[in-house]
């Protein structure tokens, strides 16, 4: 099945922040990888791992959201070739220059391997862009789910905030191996 325009426009969104992160990892050694720029605050690895792990969660509600239109006979988007790239803008605003704290479902409890992290990284994207896909006959708007710190969002949102999410950690990685205590 043919994604409509606009999931086509958000996979493609979702896909360059992705190769974005994926470009700032290789050749790193495991000293860089476990670097902690501070007490408490997270090396690469656990970074990738906390990735790894919203990224599977964000496909299993991706997949959830499939179960609900099919089951709430949710109808065709009326806008399939409207473009939905700045629909998070405002609801994601509050998150702008703030830190976040994960929640323990998505913060890493164990220490992964980069390697580890990143095939599940590659095969969470691929079922969430198989939902994707098979999401793409439906209105997006009319299934909502509630986000941690920005409240309801649609799953064109959620789509969203799958890229903007790994955005604001390709920023983290690039500071963290910008400093001057990162190990060369």
């Amino acid at each position: 099945m043919a994604l409509s325009k606009k999931l086509q426009e958000l996979a493609e969104a979702i896909s360059r922040t992705r190769q974005s992160l994926l470009k700032h990892i290789p050749g790193l050694s495991d000293a860089q990888l476990a670097y902690k720029p501070a007490d408490g605050e997270w090396s690469l690895n656990d970074i990738l791992h906390h990735l790894a792990l919203t990224d599977e969660a964000n496909g299993k509600l991706t997949s959830r959201a499939l179960k609900h239109a099919l089951e709430r006979n949710v109808p065709p988007d009326p806008k399939p070739d409207e473009s939905v790239l700045h629909c998070l803008d405002e609801a994601a605003a509050p998150l702008n220059n703030v830190r976040a704290t994960a929640p323990d479902f998505v913060r890493p409890q164990s220490h992964l391997s980069a390697t580890e992290s990143l095939a599940r990284l590659a095969a969470s994207r691929e079922r969430m862009l198989q939902s994707i896909e098979q999401l793409s006959p439906y209105d997006l708007t009319q299934l909502k789910y509630p986000h941690p710190f920005l409240g309801e969002l649609d799953m064109y949102q959620w789509i969203l905030i799958a890229g903007g999410h790994e955005g604001r950690h390709v920023a983290q990685i690039k500071r963290i191996k910008s400093e001057a205590g990162f190990p060369q």
